[in-house]
């Protein structure tokens, strides 16, 4: 499996070779090809969609983002730990450690931005989400099935994406 690791405020490591952020979209079509998808603001997406490039009006990368989640292909580390096969309270500890400062946390548990090192993580599901919506199907006469509900606590306790952006990315 190859390593992939997020460099904050540098970009990413993949094997032998770095893709900073401000790269060019030629610089990374050179390294990756050309991408599966080209989106609307010229994002590149890569990778059946699990990696995301995003540029700034010059054409040079701003924010790479992960998008595979626990159970995708591409599965980058992030100051050593497994992005996504760490626990999302867990990651969330140790990115405000490295953060030291602000954490933009206005999204209620389901994403925060890491200002300082300009990271920003995303999840569609909190464990209180997921409890409330046992709890609705419960009183509707519909309960949710175990297997469901496992994978429903599995998507609130782990990341689905993460991203690394240039400096005040999130400013």
């Amino acid at each position: 499996m190859e390593q992939i690791e997020l460099l904050p405020l540098i970009g990413i490591r993949w094997d032998n070779k770095t893709i900073p952020l401000s790269a060019s979209r030629e610089d990374i079509k050179n390294l990756l090809g050309e991408p599966d998808i080209v989106g609307e603001r010229q994002l590149y997406y890569y990778f059946h969609n699990e990696l995301c490039f995003h540029f700034d009006g010059n054409g040079k990368a701003e924010f790479i983002e992960f998008l595979g989640g626990p159970d995708g292909k591409l599965q980058p580390n992030i100051y050593g730990v497994p992005t996504f096969q760490t626990a999302a309270d867990e990651l969330y500890q140790i990115l405000s450690g490295k953060n030291c400062g602000e954490v933009d946390d206005n999204e209620n548990g389901y994403s925060y931005s890491f200002l300082n090192i300009s990271v920003g993580v995303f999840r569609p599901r909190t464990p209180e989400s997921v409890e409330d919506m046992a709890e609705e199907a419960e009183e509707e006469g519909e309960p949710m099935e175990e297997e469901e509900l496992a994978d429903e606590r599995k998507k609130a306790n782990h990341w689905a994406t993460i991203g690394i952006g240039i400096e005040n990315y999130y400013r």
